[in-house]
């Protein structure tokens, strides 16, 4: 990422350009993302790119970091002590499931890449999805759960994440597909709360397990 030095002025230019991709990925996808189309519409020349953010790349995982901001919010109730872990875990869910449908085209092109830069864009997501989530998951399934192995808790977050990716992805690129059957709000919370019913299952803590849910304290 540039580390240029930037005037007040260039500062607003810079994040009138993010908001312009951010604008342009939430409606019409990486496909539209082009330099001449940010440029056109933030309403500076196609030089600005290079000299504000070094490269497309860049300003794209800048627009992306903004738009996964809203993620910092659901991620919150991961450590919420309001809720229990069950509690936790179904809000947070539920908020993601709301967050696909406020980034429709994001998600589109995640599953589907026009080009290779949507690839590595798809792979700037996945990172910012485990940085933030992946621990604070870990930890609350290990809390409902009781689960002791390491291992055991990681491949049952894998299938956590891959049960709400799978009809986010299909409900945003295949509208006519079965999966429209299911996408009401009522089902969706009932689809969650049979998703976390397969987490109860209670076993023995060790160390680890205590290690895990202090993690973070």
């Amino acid at each position: 990422m540039s580390t240029k030095k930037l005037t007040g002025k260039g500062e607003k230019v810079r994040e009138k350009m993010i908001a312009t991709t951010v604008r342009i990925l939430q409606q019409q996808g990486f496909k539209k993302a082009t330099v001449r189309t940010i440029a056109k519409e933030a309403g500076v020349n196609i030089a600005s790119v290079r000299y504000y953010f070094g490269s497309k790349e860049e300003l794209i995982g800048c627009a992306l970091e903004y738009m996964m901001g809203n993620l910092e919010n659901i991620v919150a109730y991961l450590d919420d002590p309001r809720y229990n872990a069950r509690e936790r875990m179904k809000k947070y869910i539920l908020s993601y499931f709301h967050l696909s449908r406020q980034y429709p085209a994001l998600f589109r092109s995640i599953s589907n890449p026009s080009s290779e830069e949507a690839k590595d864009t798809y792979f700037i997501y996945l990172s910012l999805l485990h940085s933030q989530c992946w621990e604070k998951v870990i930890r609350n399934i290990a809390e409902i759960t009781g689960y002791t192995d390491e291992k055991d808790l990681e491949l049952k977050a894998m299938q956590i994440f891959s049960a709400v990716e799978f009809p986010i992805i299909l409900e945003n690129n295949r509208s006519n597909s079965f999966i429209s059957g299911y996408t009401d709000e009522e089902t969706i919370e009932r689809y969650v709360d049979i998703l976390l019913d397969n987490l109860d299952e209670k076993k023995e803590t060790n160390q680890y397990l205590k290690e895990i849910l202090q993690g973070a304290k």
